[in-house]
């Protein structure tokens, strides 16, 4: 067989570029082939970064807390939510009726969105914690619209917590939200000072202010953090 010029070249054009061609895994992303990874900006990462450089206050091996609540709650005003888990980048929209409560597929989304998401994990969140989530979102739910609620960590696995704890410290061993008992979460249009103040008036539990949320729990009556 007799190969021209012409038919090298049209060989070589009709190849895959290697140059171009995507990876079968991409380990930095996690993603390859086969997956779709949603992309993080700089902005969706900084609960991460505040995770590993904030104080996350440890309760005492013998604290008691009371048994975690049913979410049947009567919700204050109407209105709509937006959430979004700053991790992932996953959306999850939300109405609620006034004088209304959660319906029973409401509370399963929400356990769902607030799952370990590394883990692919769901726990039943105490309805005490989205009480407060939902009552302090009523404060500035707009009269049209959806109120972002951004979504930095909900129910965290044991197997997740201690992952964490060998990259910092700080994280609390015996941390709430492996119990399905904390929130952290921020709203974008309202500052951290005064979601914290307002989170404050609100939670029955622990409230924790850091620089880019704030924490709140069904754990004892306490507050931290820088405001």
């Amino acid at each position: 067989m007799i190969l021209t010029r012409r038919k090298v070249l049209l060989g070589a054009l009709a190849m895959p570029s290697m140059g171009t061609a995507a990876p079968l895994f991409d380990i930095k992303m996690g993603g390859g082939l086969f997956s779709k990874v949603v992309s993080r900006s700089d902005d969706m990462s900084d609960g991460l970064r505040n995770l590993y450089n904030d104080h996350e206050p440890d309760l005492a091996p013998m604290t008691l807390l009371t048994p975690k609540h049913v979410p049947n709650f009567i919700i204050k005003s109407s209105m709509k939510l937006a959430f979004l888990n700053a991790n992932t980048g996953e959306k999850m929209p939300m109405s609620l009726q006034e004088k209304g409560g959660l319906r029973k597929k409401q509370v399963s989304q929400l356990n769902h969105f607030l799952r370990d998401w590394r883990q692919n994990e769901i726990k039943e969140i105490d309805g005490a914690v989205l009480k407060t989530l939902i009552d302090v979102c009523t404060n500035y739910a707009p009269k049209s619209g959806a109120l972002e609620v951004r979504i930095t960590s909900g129910y965290r696995s044991k197997k997740t917590n201690n992952m964490l704890r060998r990259s910092s410290s700080k994280v609390a061993r015996r941390s709430l939200h492996i119990q399905g008992r904390a929130i952290d979460f921020s709203l974008p249009n309202v500052s951290i000072r005064e979601l914290s103040k307002a989170a404050k008036n609100i939670c029955p539990g622990g409230v924790g202010t850091y620089s880019t949320f704030v924490h709140i729990d069904s754990g004892p009556k306490r507050a931290w953090g820088s405001a």
